[in-house]
C-alpha cells in the first residue's frame, strides 16, 4: 500500500513524502523490483529491528520511528496495513502530537484472538483521518463513533499495487520455473507462526492434501514456522511424500501474484490475498472462521471454509468439476473502488485537509 501513495504523492507536486518500513534483521526491506516500479529507488528508509516477541519489535519499532519523525515533522503520518510496525507508528506519531491517518480503516474480523484485530483498532483509535477501502469500514467506523467527516472512501490501495506490479510480475516466468501450467494447480498460502501450529492441525492438512492432490497439483510455498513445525511433530516426510503436493522455497509477493492469477484456486489461513484473489478471480477458500474484508465475501470469490473437511472437499471438488458452488465464481464482481485510484483518491483528500 505505502508504494502506490507515494508515486501519487511525487506525481502530484508540493509534497515530500517519507516512505518508511519496518523489517526484522535478515530480512529484505522491499522488494528490489516494487521499489522500482513506483520509483521508490533511494527514498526508502528502513528500519531494522532484532527478532524478538512482538512486544519488544514492537518497541523497538517505536524507538526507531520516533527518531525519524521527530527529525521530519511531518504534517501528516500516514499508516499503511495493520501489522505491529503499523500500530508502533500510529501509536508514536500520536503520543509526539502529529496527526495520523489510517490508509486502509475500518475492517475488522471482530476475532480478538487474531492480533492484526488489536492493532486495526489502536490504529483507528487514535487516527484523526479515516481512509477506507470497503463500505464496511464506514460502517464499523460509524458504529464506533468516528465523525462522518473524519471518513473518506478512497477505494483499495493494495489493488494499486497489484495494477502497478502486474507487468513487471508476469514477466518473472516464476510458473514456468516452478513447472506448473495454468489452471493446472492450486496454490497454498499458510502462514501460521510455529507456536500456532498444533499436531492435530498438520494431520488434518495431511488427509485434505492426500485428497486434494489426487485432482491436481498443490503448489506450497513453505513457510519457516509451517516448517518448523512439520518437523517438530514429524510429519515433514509424510508430507513431501505426497506426489501431488510441491513445497517450494517461500515466494517474495511480485513473485506470487503471477501464481495466484494462473492458479485454479487458492486455499490460505490470512486475509492478505483475499482482495487479489477477488480481483483476478480467483476461488479463494479461506481456513479461517472470520475475515476483515467481508467484501470478498459478499460479492468476491472468497469463502470462509473453517477447518471444516468435508465443506473444504465439496467446494475443491465443485470448482473443480463445476459443482453447485461453481457458479458464485461466475457471480463475483470486484468491489466499488477497486479500480486502481485509491491512491490519486486520497490525495484528492489530502489536498483539502493539509
Amino acid at each position: 500500500m505505502l508504494a502506490p501513495l507515494y508515486q501519487a504523492l511525487k506525481h502530484r507536486g508540493g509534497y515530500r513524502p517519507v516512505p518508511l518500513v519496518v523489517f526484522t534483521e535478515g530480512e529484505t526491506p522491499l522488494a528490489e523490483g516494487l521499489s522500482a516500479c513506483f520509483g521508490m529507488d533511494g527514498a526508502l528508509q528502513a528500519i531494522p529491528l532484532p527478532e524478538g516477541s512482538a512486544a519488544e519489535e514492537t518497541a523497538a519499532a517505536m524507538t526507531g520511528l520516533e527518531k525519524i519523525i521527530v527529525a521530519e515533522a511531518p504534517s501528516l503520518v500516514m499508516v499503511c496495513g495493520s501489522g505491529n510496525a503499523a500500530m508502533a507508528a500510529a501509536v508514536t506519531a500520536a503520543k509526539l502530537g502529529f496527526p495520523v491517518a489510517s490508509a486502509d480503516a475500518g475492517l475488522r474480523s471482530y476475532d480478538r484472538r487474531e492480533w492484526g484485530e488489536i492493532n486495526r483498532m489502536v490504529i483507528d483509535t487514535v487516527a484523526d483521518f479515516h481512509f477506507v477501502s470497503e463500505h464496511s469500514g464506514e460502517y464499523n467506523l460509524i458504529n464506533e463513533g468516528v465523525a462522518d467527516e473524519q471518513l473518506f472512501f478512497a477505494g483499495n490501495l493494495v489493488i494499486d499495487s497489484l495494477a502497478g506490479l502486474m507487468p513487471e510480475a508476469s514477466r518473472l516466468g516464476v510458473r514456468a520455473a516452478l513447472g506448473v501450467e495454468p489452471k493446472h494447480y492450486a496454490l497454498v498460502l499458510l502462514g501460521r507462526p510455529e507456536e500456532c501450529i498444533e499436531k492435530g492441525y498438520l494431520e488434518m492438512l495431511l488427509r485434505l492434501f492426500t485428497e486434494i492432490s489426487t485432482g491436481t497439483t498443490l503448489l506450497m510455498p513453505l513457510s519457516s514456522g509451517m516448517d518448523a513445525a512439520m518437523k517438530k511433530f514429524g510429519l515433514h516426510t509424510a508430507f513431501a511424500s505426497l506426489s501431488g503436493l510441491r513445497m517450494v522455497t517461500p515466494q517474495s509477493y511480485m513473485a506470487l501474484l503471477p501464481l495466484l492469477k494462473d492458479s485454479s484456486f487458492v486455499i490460505t489461513d490470512a486475509d492478505e490475498i483475499q482482495p487479489e484473489a477477488t480481483v483476478m478471480n480467483v476461488p479463494c477458500l479461506t481456513m479461517s472462521e472470520s475475515t476483515s474484508r467481508p467484501s470478498t465475501i459478499e460479492i468476491g470469490t472468497n469463502v470462509l471454509v473453517g477447518e471444516d473437511e468435508e465443506e473444504i472437499l465439496s467446494r475443491v471438488h465443485d470448482i473443480l468439476h463445476a459443482g453447485d458452488h461453481a457458479d458464485s465464481l461466475r457471480r463475483s464482481k470486484i468491489p466499488e473502488k477497486w479500480d486502481g485510484a485509491a491512491a490519486a483518491r486520497i490525495v484528492d483528500v489530502l489536498d483539502r485537509i493539509l
